[in-house]
């Protein structure tokens, strides 16, 4: 997930997302920790750094840049060590550390959530073991002992711990949006399985339902990640990232049939006039959340949803735009497959590695060290007590001003990807809305219905397990894998726009024609081989159900 949980922004959900212990953090003063400082009487020498971040475009001109802000300028007048942060595009993240990486300058600390591209710097032997330096890293060990997992997650196959990673909530990631202000105007039902989706989402294309009397609504949505979303409503776990892969009578298989059924609806989706006919220059969504802010699409899909921004902010612009506007979630519909759920947030998650030819590896893990401490967790999260947050009745910090938090703490949760946030109720959605604000106790309401169908476990999980858990290809393999799957994208895409031209089958078929001829076998091989050795023991998708359930009894 991951893969999918690829992310798209930094958003204030994820900002209030927060697991540091909250207890007694009404306090205002720096504990010595969170100053840098210790009881030592001689203090480690403060070293420099270099330090990776996602460039999302999320810094308001107001606060500076992501290389000066008050947040970095925070973390080094308080952190111990000197930092220098260096953003890379969200976009193009992984092609510009592969750049850094063959010059012999890339950062001492590399934040990225690319799974195989970890795995690839890994296999150069690029990047620093982490066993010899975790005396320095005291709030990464205590993590690593309460949770295993991540230390599984972390170690590579010489048996050595290479990756630092975090607990997360595991919240609904991919989620269908429906407009049942439109449903009660064209009085049609809520759709239950994919066939009814498609006839109500051709009436929101088709009926006016904003009542403008144009033909300017879209029925649905997709891009380069909605897409993803709209592939599990058929257990088709193929992404930008990732070729669909299930499990059958005790192997690993390719999932054609279930492509072939996305596809199929996609390109009715297109050829109906349902979407944007330019979707395909739509490849971060943008344009299609314009739209449903707009009140233009009837059913939204999101693939990446921070629920308090979506809940607060959002939907106000929506009904700011849409007066009488009213929006539900929409459990995935049925289809010939069964019945699936949406992508569920990563809740073990690795995030960050080591360069080998760091100068300081000390001063890299008290660095990571300080900024995984409670203290700063809370300052970078929520900002500061009585300016952006104050303790709720529930004892959690509540967001006094959600458009001055967005804008001045919002971006700083990209300083903080491996911040644990799962070891404490506070950091949980449902503690972050304030029920005795009118907008936010709807957004409380709405968050709890999506949670009743997208974490049921009776749904099947589309795939055999998260994105980021799925195995790395070895390089030569992962040449196949990025070729195979590069070929098989376009050749999906042609076959979705145009028309009678090209159809469903006939791009399955020469899909797996491209399979065959490009080695596809050996990237099948590799797969069994992988859950023979791994199916006790890897992380899938009962895992993912799994701390679900343990999260729902731990903070009922």
């Amino acid at each position: 997930m991951n893969q999918k949980k690829l992310w798209v922004g930094m958003s204030l959900a994820a900002v209030l997302a927060m697991g540091a212990a909250l207890a007694g953090c009404t306090d205002k003063k720096e504990t010595p920790a969170a100053s840098g400082k210790t009881d030592d009487k001689a203090p480690a020498k403060r070293g420099d750094i270099t330090v990776t971040m996602y460039d999302r475009g999320a810094v308001p001109a107001s606060e500076g840049s992501y290389e000066e802000n008050r947040w970095t300028k925070w973390i080094n007048q308080n952190g111990p060590v000197n930092v220098k942060y260096v953003p890379v595009l969200r976009s193009e993240s992984t092609k510009k550390l592969n750049v850094l990486f063959a010059s012999g300058s890339a950062p001492d600390v590399i934040n990225e959530y690319n799974t195989p591209f970890r795995h690839g710097v890994y296999e150069q032997k690029q990047l620093l073991p982490l066993d010899d330096y975790l005396k320095f890293m005291p709030e990464y060990q205590k993590l690593l002992t309460q949770f295993p997992q991540l230390k599984k997650a972390g170690t590579k196959p010489d048996g050595k711990l290479y990756e630092i990673g975090k607990l997360k909530e595991a919240s609904p990631l991919h989620v269908f949006f429906i407009r049942t202000d439109w449903l009660k105007k064209l009085n049609l039902p809520m759709p239950t399985t994919a066939e009814e989706m498609m006839t109500v989402a051709k009436a929101f294309a088709d009926q006016d339902p904003d009542g403008n009397g144009k033909k300017d609504t879209y029925g649905m949505n997709i891009s380069t990640y909605s897409e993803t979303a709209l592939n599990e409503m058929f257990g088709d776990s193929m992404s930008k990232s990732q070729i669909s892969w299930g499990i059958k009578d005790g192997k690993v298989v390719r999932l054609w049939e279930n492509e072939l059924a996305s596809l199929s609806f996609k390109k009715r989706l297109y050829d109906d006039g349902i979407i944007d006919k330019d979707y395909i220059n739509d490849k971060d969504g943008a344009k299609a959340k314009q739209d449903f802010l707009n009140g233009k699409i009837g059913i939204y899909i999101n693939s990446s949803v921070s629920w308090f921004d979506f809940a607060i902010n959002d939907l106000a612009t929506l009904k700011k735009n849409a007066p009488g506007a009213e929006v539900a979630p929409l459990p995935y519909p049925k289809s010939q497959f069964g019945q699936f759920t949406g992508a569920i947030d990563n809740p073990v998650q690795m995030t960050t590695v080591v360069n080998a030819k760091a100068k300081d590896p000390e001063a890299v893990m008290r660095y990571l060290d300080f900024m995984m401490k409670p203290e700063t967790g809370i300052k970078i999260t929520f900002g500061d007590e009585n300016v952006h947050w104050k303790k709720g009745a529930n004892g959690c910090p509540q967001i006094i001003d959600p458009a001055k938090s967005k804008n001045e703490v919002g971006y700083a949760g990209d300083y903080e990807m491996f911040l644990t946030r799962a070891t404490d109720k506070c950091s949980f959605v449902v503690n972050q809305f304030n029920p005795d604000v009118p907008e936010q106790k709807a957004g409380l309401e709405l968050y709890k219905e999506a949670q009743k169908t997208y974490l049921d476990p009776s749904r099947q999980y589309p795939g055999i397990t998260i994105g980021e858990h799925m195995p790395p290809f070895p390089n030569d393999l992962n040449v196949i894998h990025t070729s195979l799957l590069k070929d098989m994208t376009d050749i999906y895409v042609k076959a979705i726009i145009s028309g009678s031209k090209y159809s469903p089958e006939q791009a399955i078929k020469d899909a797996q024609s491209a399979w065959d001829k490009a080695g596809g076998k050996q990237l099948e091989d590799y797969m069994n081989k992988w859950y023979s050795e791994n199916k006790d023991k890897a992380f899938l998708a009962k895992d993912v159900w799994d701390i679900v359930k343990q999260q729902k009894d731990q903070f009922k």
